[in-house]
């Protein structure tokens, strides 16, 4: 068992390695088109699901990958390697496994978080005809994070924005300002969009095929950034005292936070995708976690993402720095070594067999 093999250094060859372990295990198979982009290499982008077990089964583990595109390498391995080690074998006649690969795909091909919209999905789950919530501290720094030129000068000016807001009023809120979700600026970065993307409604189209109906649920979603090297934050939804919330105790155990409870590595955010599986499931018992990988410090996974916005906004792909502001992304959220890969795969070993051991006795 090769776990190495598992991942893929481009969305292509994940797609592919993806399509192969499923179709080699006999999962139904089905793809969908994302009209409204294509990769770097000209290529059609698709999200693909791969379902395996009774389709009437009414309880059902979805996982999903992708939601921040460039974060899709560590979805894809774990998704690939639980297929290839063969572990869908054992799992129970009453539990039906619903994978999605890629429902970001344009941000995993171009190795960004945002959707062709330059949307963050996870944030784009929001009633769109409710009016947005603000943060007018977002509003405060936008134009040092989009500046106009990218440079020494424009660095040392967010440098010493940021500097101040810490000071003034924390690191942790500071970071809130940044990812919580923001409706004001498109340009921005964690723009959450002002209508549902194309990966919003495709995603609602395989819950309601897959899932609506269950009994019980369990929610994944791969995500990497926040946390240290190699680790997993399960990031648990529901509130102090919830069933929900209990259930993610009693199931994972180890490693659950809650942003409800001070303890995890996310604020809490406004549009999220696990919230709006909740929403979409009236009737059924949902348990649902962000396995949220750590990578490097959250300085130079901000610093990327903010540079990657800046660079498809106002800057050169093809240029020496373009390339170099890429790499820089890719890296921030896949560290391309061995020992992370086995970390991921492990961890993601043990969740999916703790989620679909507490399914099938629920």
């Amino acid at each position: 068992m090769d776990v190495i093999n598992y991942f893929s250094p481009d969305y292509q060859a994940a797609r592919a390695k993806f399509l192969e372990a499923a179709t080699h295990a006999g999962l139904v198979i089905e793809n969908h088109l994302n009209p409204n982009s294509k990769g770097p290499d000209g290529g059609a982008l698709y999200t693909d699901v791969a379902v395996w077990g009774d389709p009437k089964a009414d309880r059902v583990l979805l996982a999903n990958s992708a939601t921040h595109g460039a974060e899709g390498f560590c979805g894809s391995g774990a998704l690939v390697g639980w297929l290839r080690s063969g572990a869908y074998r054992s799992v129970p006649k009453n539990v039906k496994v619903v994978l999605v690969h890629a429902i970001n795909p344009h941000g995993f091909a171009w190795i960004r978080r945002v959707t062709e919209d330059n949307v963050d999905l996870n944030r784009n789950f929001i009633d769109h005809n409710g009016g947005y919530p603000e943060n007018p501290d977002y509003d405060a720094l936008h134009d040092v994070i989009v500046p106009k030129q990218w440079g020494p000068d424009s660095l040392a000016a967010m440098e010493a924005a940021f500097d101040a807001y810490k000071k003034q009023h924390g690191a942790f809120a500071w970071q809130k300002a940044l990812s919580q979700g923001q409706y004001n600026h498109a340009d921005g970065i964690f723009h959450g969009g002002n209508k549902p993307t194309w990966s919003n409604l495709t995603f609602r189209k395989i819950v309601d095929a897959h899932v609506k109906g269950a009994k019980h649920a369990c929610f994944i979603d791969y995500h990497t950034g926040l946390g240290p090297y190699g680790t997993v934050d399960l990031i648990a939804d529901g509130e102090p005292g919830t069933p929900e919330l209990q259930r993610c105790f009693d199931w994972f155990v180890n490693n659950v936070s809650s942003p409800a409870l001070g303890n995890s590595t996310s604020p809490a955010l406004y549009g999220v995708i696990k919230h709006a599986v909740v929403d979409m499931l009236e009737g059924t018992d949902v348990t649902s976690v962000t396995a949220e990988y750590g990578t490097y410090p959250l300085k130079n996974v901000v610093g990327a993402v903010i540079a990657d916005n800046w660079l498809h906004a106002r800057g050169d792909l093809d240029s020496a720095q373009g390339k170099e502001l890429k790499a820089q992304m890719r890296k921030a959220f896949y560290p391309d070594e061995d020992d992370w890969k086995e970390l991921v795969y492990l961890r993601s070993r043990q969740f999916m067999r703790a989620a679909i051991k507490g399914l099938a006795e629920s």
